[in-house]
C-alpha cells in the first residue's frame, strides 16, 4: 500500500534521501554530487498552447486561468490533480492540437487562479467551477467535449459529468485514480505529506528533487509543469521556492473526492476510458465493471502516477484513438435502410411459439 500512497503525492521523498542534517554539500536532502551544474531550461506555456485567458466568473467568485490549444474539432477539457496546474497537460496539448482542441484550467487554489475562497476544494465546488469554465469558454458553441482528469482531477471530472450540466459531453477519461485505492491510502497521507519538502533554495534543486523522487520521469514535462506548481518568496532575502498549493490544507476534502467514485464513473453513460499505471490500483467495483465491458482500460506500466506527463505521447495516442473510435466531433453515420422498408418487428422463436405437433 505504501507504494500506492507515495504515487498519489507529488514531491514525496525517495528512498535514501534525507531531510535532516543539511549543510553546504547537501541541499534539501539531495547530495550536491547529484545536482547538475547547468540551470534547467524552463518551459513556457506558449511552446505548447496557443492562448491563455484569465476568466472572471462572478458566479464562482474568482478569476480562472485557462490554457487553450488547437482551433478545430472536438474538445478535450482537462482537469489536473491536486498540487498540479493546467500546464501539466502541455505535452499532450502539443500532440493533439493539429486535429482537436484542448482546454486546461488551473483549478481553484492552484496555479494562477484566484478566488474568494481558495481553501474550498470540495468536490461540489470544484466540479461546479469546472462546469462554469466550460460554459464560459465553450458553452455558446456547445462543442463536443471529452472531459479528462488526472488523480483528484479524475474524480472531479467524474463528478462534473454526473451533474449533467455539459450538454455536449461525449466521453470521460480518468487517469490513475480509483476509489478503493484512494480511500485506503487516506490514513497514511498525513504522514507522507509531513515528509514533503516545504521549499527549495532554487528551481534547479526542485527539478533534481522531482527527478530523484519519481514525481516526474519526463524532463520536458517537468520543465513546464513544475515551475507553475511553485512560487518564489520575495519577502525574505534569497527567497526560496515554495509550493503554491498546501496539500495538507486539502485534507478535509479527501474523502469527498473519492467516496462513491467508482459507481459514479460506471454510471456515466458516455464512453469511458480508465488509464492506470498498474492493475493493482483497481478496486472490486471497477474490476467487475471492466470484466463486463463497461469501460476501456489502458495500462501504462512504465509511467509513474503522472501518466500524462511521463508518457505524454502514449497518452495522446490513447486520447486520439478514443476520439476516432467513437467519432466524437464528427458527423454520425446513419445506418442505410431500404426506402420501402416497413417497421421491422421481432420474430418470435422458441418452444412457446412452436406450432402444434403434427400427428402421424
Amino acid at each position: 500500500m505504501l507504494k500506492e500512497v507515495l504515487a498519489l503525492v507529488p514531491g514525496t521523498i525517495p528512498d535514501g534521501v534525507s531531510t535532516s542534517g543539511q549543510n553546504a554539500d547537501e541541499l534539501d536532502g539531495i547530495p550536491s554530487s547529484v545536482i547538475e551544474a547547468v540551470e534547467p531550461q524552463i518551459g513556457t506555456w506558449d511552446q505548447y498552447f496557443d492562448e491563455k485567458r484569465d476568466l472572471r466568473l462572478e458566479g464562482r467568485g474568482g478569476t480562472f486561468r485557462v490554457y487553450m490549444a488547437g482551433s478545430k474539432g472536438a474538445v478535450l477539457f482537462c482537469l489536473h490533480g491536486c498540487g498540479y496546474t493546467g500546464l501539466t497537460w502541455a505535452l499532450v496539448a502539443a500532440a493533439v492540437k493539429d486535429r482537436y482542441r484542448l482546454v486546461a484550467l488551473d483549478m481553484r487554489g492552484h496555479g494562477e487562479t484566484v478566488t474568494d475562497d481558495d481553501q474550498d476544494l470540495s468536490s461540489d465546488t470544484l466540479s461546479k467551477d469546472a462546469v462554469a469554465v466550460w460554459e464560459a469558454v465553450l458553452g455558446e458553441e456547445r462543442a463536443p467535449t471529452v472531459i479528462v482528469g488526472h488523480s483528484m482531477g479524475g474524480a472531479i471530472a467524474t463528478w462534473a459529468a454526473s451533474l449533467k450540466a455539459i450538454p455536449s459531453l461525449e466521453g470521460l477519461v480518468v487517469i490513475d485514480v480509483v476509489e478503493g485505492t484512494a480511500l485506503a491510502s487516506l490514513p497514511h497521507m498525513s504522514a507522507i505529506l509531513s515528509n514533503r519538502p516545504p521549499s527549495f533554495p532554487s528551481l534547479q534543486v526542485a527539478f533534481e528533487w522531482a527527478k530523484h523522487s519519481g514525481t516526474c520521469k519526463n524532463a520536458e514535462a517537468a520543465a513546464v509543469s513544475l515551475p507553475s506548481m511553485l512560487r518564489k518568496e520575495v519577502a525574505v532575502d534569497r527567497g526560496r521556492w515554495v509550493w503554491r498549493t498546501a496539500l495538507e490544507n486539502s485534507q478535509p476534502f479527501w474523502q469527498g473526492w473519492y467516496e462513491g467514485l467508482s459507481d459514479a464513473f460506471l454510471g456515466e453513460k458516455a464512453p469511458k476510458v480508465l488509464m492506470l499505471a498498474g492493475t493493482d490500483r483497481l478496486d472490486r467495483t471497477l474490476t467487475i465493471g471492466q470484466m463486463q465491458g463497461r469501460f476501456q482500460m489502458v495500462l501504462l506500466p512504465q509511467a509513474g502516477h503522472a501518466i500524462h506527463e511521463d508518457e505524454a505521447a502514449r497518452t495522446a495516442e490513447v486520447l486520439l484513438n478514443f476520439l476516432k473510435r467513437f467519432r466524437i466531433g464528427e458527423p454520425k453515420v446513419p445506418i442505410p435502410r431500404p426506402a420501402n422498408a416497413g417497421i421491422a418487428l421481432p420474430v418470435p422463436a422458441g418452444p412457446a411459439f412452436a406450432g402444434p405437433q403434427q400427428r402421424p
